[in-house]
């Protein structure tokens, strides 16, 4: 495909998400229906569409309509590329612009929040719940790292980025966790890789592998995984020699679990229902998401601050179930991958409130820090 069928094939593909299907489910469908598009077609569209998304407000400024056309057009001013090269060029291409098409608008005309790619309520409320709002707003704009999490019961962080330079895949090993690893290149090829496979290495962003690497579990304990979704903070403390149950209200989120767990060397076990007490119950409740929309676009133009009320007492009747299964002096550990205040040091203020714990400490990470936005309080209670 030339690179105007590719924009071509954009266009179809964020029509369909305003229609309403997901980014994903959409990109699934054209993938269907042009079996011709090679891995490297398909690779570079999904790049388009997932840059677009995160700046459909802005896009659809520029180019003057909320429309997959439009917004292509958008997108291509940011980039600066002249749009004769992708507009009616043949080859697939998307027809030429007709004069009947509004002219490019300027995007310093519009709100604020227009140009930073947030709805206004968001933007209001991360202004609010952060005194960095304008910078977090534009990294949300980027597409976001990928950092993987050496599996140090197993293998050194010296070794496995050896193995990954001499691969080609840009390692990079500046965070302040022994364990991650920043992949610069090739990052699509890494999943069949045979470190993936063998189980010296996972993905998992820095966010959560900073949060694990700080919580004091030892050798031995016994730690809940109330919400373990695909399992990555499972494994991350596992290694660290704790025993692990992991469970989650959906078990088809843990479906690959128990593989990954065996070739990892990980001592987890997966409950259908967590059963006694633990010395560590770590919860990372269903969110907003705000923190990952880098990765999740859809989420950041869908939510609604009914949505964010919502998922407040949600959080709050998980975490109440949660620290049941508490021992006297083990340790409560909430976790999100929001950005809002709501579900973050407020939820944390409930959680010292409601008599679960004691505060020992909490953290923000933010895209400023070269991650999702990732959030972690834990607590302790009395013996």
């Amino acid at each position: 495909m030339t690179p105007a069928a590719r924009y071509a094939a954009a266009i179809e593909i964020l029509d369909a998400t305003l229609e309403g299907k997901p980014t994903e489910q959409a990109l699934l469908n054209w993938t269907r229906g042009h079996r011709f598009a090679g891995s490297k077609d398909r690779a570079a569209i999904r790049d388009v569409v997932f840059s677009i998304a995160r700046r459909r407000a802005s896009c659809a400024a520029i180019g003057g309509a909320l429309s997959g056309r439009a917004m292509v057009r958008g997108y291509l001013a940011q980039l600066e590329i002249p749009e004769d090269e992708v507009f009616g060029v043949g080859g697939y291409s998307p027809t030429e612009i007709s004069n009947q098409e509004p002219p490019l608008q300027d995007l310093t005309a519009a709100p604020e929040s227009v140009q930073l790619d947030l709805q206004e309520w968001v933007f209001k409320q991360l202004s609010i719940d952060h005194t960095q709002a304008r910078e977090i707003a534009q990294s949300l704009r980027n597409r976001a790292p990928v950092w993987m999490r050496v599996n140090t019961a197993r293998t050194t962080p010296d070794e496995v980025f050896k193995q990954l330079q001499s691969r080609g895949y840009g390692p990079q090993a500046t965070a302040p966790v022994p364990s991650a690893i920043k992949i610069t290149e090739r990052a699509r090829q890494l999943a069949q890789d045979p470190l993936i496979l063998s189980g010296l290495l996972e993905f998992q962003d820095l966010g959560p592998q900073s949060a694990c690497d700080l919580l004091n579990v030892e050798i031995g304990q016994t730690v809940l995984d109330f919400c373990s979704g695909g399992g990555g903070k499972a494994l991350a403390l596992a290694a660290k020699g704790a025993h692990v149950c992991a469970y989650d209200i959906a078990p088809e989120r843990m479906v690959d679990l128990p593989m990954r767990a065996k070739r990892a060397g990980a001592d987890i076990e997966i409950a259908k229902a967590p059963k006694g007490l633990f010395d560590v119950v770590v919860v990372d409740v269903p969110c907003s998401g705000s923190g990952a929309w880098r990765r999740a676009v859809d989420g950041k133009w869908a939510l609604t601050p009914e949505d964010l009320t919502n998922y407040t007492a949600l959080q709050q009747e998980i975490v109440t179930e949660a620290a049941a299964h508490m021992r006297p002096g083990g340790q409560l550990v909430y976790m999100t991958c929001s950005l809002f205040a709501q579900e973050n040091t407020e939820m944390a203020k409930w959680i010292s409130e409601a008599g679960l714990g004691t505060a020992v400490w909490a953290r923000q990470w933010t895209p400023l820090d070269d991650c999702d936005g990732f959030y972690c309080a834990v607590f302790q209670t009395r013996k």
